[in-house]
C-alpha cells in the first residue's frame, strides 16, 4: 500500500512538472510570436494545452509565468560561461563565448526572443532578472578580460561595451526575425572585438577608473532643456489656432515622456497624459490616434532634437578623433538634460510595442555615419567589418541605458572617456585611442551644446 501511494505521488510530482515546463515553453512561443503584452494568460493555457486553473496553480500570473521562462534561458547561458572558463584558454574565450551565444539562439530563436527583447519589456521582477543576469555577464567578462592570452596581449574593451554590443546587435537580429541568419554574423563580430587587443603593458581600466577617469565631466548650465510651452490662457484669445495645437502638441510630448520615466508606458492611460499635460481629451485626440501614437511622435521629437546638437559638436572639431568626441559630448550632454525623453527612448520603447521599439533602434542607426571616417584610419591590409559602426553603436547606447535605468542620467557625461574610447580604438589603436581620452578628460571644458 505504502508503494503503490509512493508511485501515485511521484506521478502526481511528475505531472504536476510536466505541466509547468509546457506552460514555460508555451509563454516563451506566445511572447516571441506576440510580444510580452500580447503574451495573455489565455495564449498561453491555450499554448501549453492545460487550464487556466492548473496555470494559477503554477504560477501568481504573467509575470512570473515569464519570469520563469526568462530564467530558464539565462541559466543556459551562465551554464555555457562556466563550462567555457573551465575548459577554454584566455586566448580562446571570446571565440567560444560568441560561438554559444549563436548555437543557442539560432537553435532557440523564441528563447533568443524572450532573452534579448522581450525581457526588457517585462514587469519590474522581470527586468531586475534581466539587470542581474547583466550584470554576471559583465562581471564575468571584466575577470576574462583582465588575463592575457598567453602571448603578451589582451582586450581593453570594457566588459559591459562587449554585452551590449554584440548583446545590442543580435537583439536588433531577433527583433527583425532573422535568428537564423545570426551564424553569420561571428566572424564580423570577432573582428570588432578583437580590433580592441593590445599588449598587457597598455592599461586596461576597470569600470570604476572608467567613471573615475569622466567624473568631472559635467555639462554646462546652458544645456539645460527648454520648458515646456506654457498653459494657454482661458477663454476667447488673439493666439493663431495653429499656435495653440503647437503649443499643446509641445505640452503633451513632455507629458508623455514625465509619465514615461515616472509610471512607465504600461502604467500610462490617455487620462493620465492630458492631466499631466493640462489639455483636453479633445485636444489630444485632435492630434493623436492613442497614446502610442503620442509616444512614437516624443521618439520622432527627441530624435530631430539630438540630431543637430549632435551633428554640430562633431562637425566643429579639426581632426576626426576630435569630431567622435565633440559628437558625443554633445549626445551626452543632451542625454544629461533632456532624462524623460531618453528614458522614454532607450527604456519604455521596449514595452511600448514593435512600432516602438522600431523606431528605437532606427534612431540609434542613424549615428552611424559618424563612424564613416574611422575606417580611412585603419590599414589596408587589416580593414574593419562594416558591421563594427553597428556594434560600436550598440555597446554606446547600450551603457548609457544602463546609466539611465540606474537615475545617473544627470551624470551621463561621466561616460564619455569610456563611449570616445570605445568608439576610437578599433580604427586608430588601442593605445593613441587611450592617450587621447585620457588627455581630453584631464583638460576639456565642454562648451554648451544648446
Amino acid at each position: 500500500m505504502a508503494s503503490k501511494a509512493r508511485n501515485r505521488s511521484s506521478r502526481a510530482g511528475a505531472d504536476e512538472g510536466g505541466q509547468r515546463q509546457r506552460l514555460i515553453e508555451a509563454m516563451t512561443q506566445v511572447a516571441a510570436r506576440h510580444g510580452y503584452r500580447g503574451a495573455s494568460v489565455a495564449r498561453v493555457v491555450e499554448g501549453a494545452g492545460v487550464s487556466r486553473a492548473t496555470f494559477y496553480e503554477q504560477f501568481a500570473g504573467k509575470e512570473a509565468c515569464f519570469l520563469a521562462a526568462f530564467e530558464l534561458t539565462a541559466e543556459r547561458i551562465e551554464r555555457g560561461l562556466t563550462r567555457i572558463e573551465a575548459e577554454f584558454s584566455p586566448a580562446s574565450r571570446a571565440d567560444e563565448l560568441l560561438d554559444e551565444l549563436l548555437d543557442s539562439m539560432v537553435g532557440d530563436p523564441a528563447a533568443a526572443s524572450v532573452l534579448l527583447v522581450e525581457a526588457l519589456a517585462g514587469g519590474p521582477a522581470v527586468r531586475q532578472a534581466h539587470e542581474r543576469f547583466i550584470l554576471g555577464l559583465e562581471a564575468t567578462l571584466e575577470r576574462w578580460l583582465a588575463e592575457s592570452d598567453g602571448n603578451g596581449h589582451r582586450l581593453t574593451v570594457p566588459g559591459r561595451a562587449v554585452v551590449e554590443g554584440i548583446g545590442g546587435t543580435l537583439l536588433i537580429r531577433c527583433f527583425r526575425g532573422e535568428a537564423a541568419q545570426l551564424g553569420e554574423l561571428r566572424d564580423d563580430l570577432l573582428a570588432w572585438l578583437y580590433s580592441y587587443v593590445a599588449p598587457t603593458g597598455l592599461a586596461r581600466l576597470s569600470p570604476e577608473q572608467w567613471r573615475q577617469l569622466g567624473a568631472g565631466l559635467v555639462p554646462a548650465p546652458a544645456t539645460a532643456a527648454p520648458k515646456p510651452a506654457a498653459k494657454l490662457p482661458r477663454g476667447r484669445s488673439a493666439i493663431a489656432p495653429e499656435q495653440v495645437a503647437g503649443a499643446q502638441r509641445e505640452r503633451i510630448l513632455a507629458a508623455v515622456g514625465t509619465l514615461a520615466r515616472t509610471e512607465g508606458f504600461l502604467a500610462t492611460t490617455v487620462a493620465d497624459i492630458v492631466r499631466e499635460a493640462a489639455v483636453t481629451r479633445e485636444a489630444f485626440y485632435a492630434q493623436f490616434r492613442n497614446k502610442e501614437d503620442a509616444f512614437l511622435a516624443a521618439q520622432s521629437a527627441g530624435l530631430e532634437k539630438s540630431i543637430p546638437l549632435t551633428g554640430a559638436g562633431f562637425f566643429a572639431g579639426e581632426t576626426w578623433p576630435e569630431r567622435v568626441w565633440g559628437g558625443l559630448a554633445a549626445l551626452l550632454g543632451y542625454v544629461a538634460t533632456e532624462p524623460d525623453v531618453v528614458y522614454l527612448d532607450v527604456i519604455e520603447s521596449y514595452a511600448a510595442g514593435s512600432a516602438a521599439l522600431r523606431r528605437s533602434f532606427d534612431n540609434r542607426m542613424a549615428y552611424g555615419l559618424f563612424f564613416e571616417d574611422g575606417y580611412r584610419h585603419r590599414p589596408p591590409q587589416a580593414p574593419l567589418p562594416r558591421l563594427s559602426s553597428e556594434a560600436i553603436g550598440n555597446a554606446i547606447v547600450g551603457t548609457m541605458r544602463w546609466h539611465v535605468s540606474e537615475g545617473r542620467t544627470e551624470r551621463m557625461l561621466e561616460l564619455l572617456p569610456q563611449a570616445a574610447y570605445v568608439a576610437l580604438a578599433p580604427f586608430i589603436g588601442a593605445a593613441a585611442a587611450l592617450e587621447f581620452v585620457s588627455a581630453k578628460a584631464a583638460g576639456q571644458s565642454l562648451a554648451p551644446t544648446g
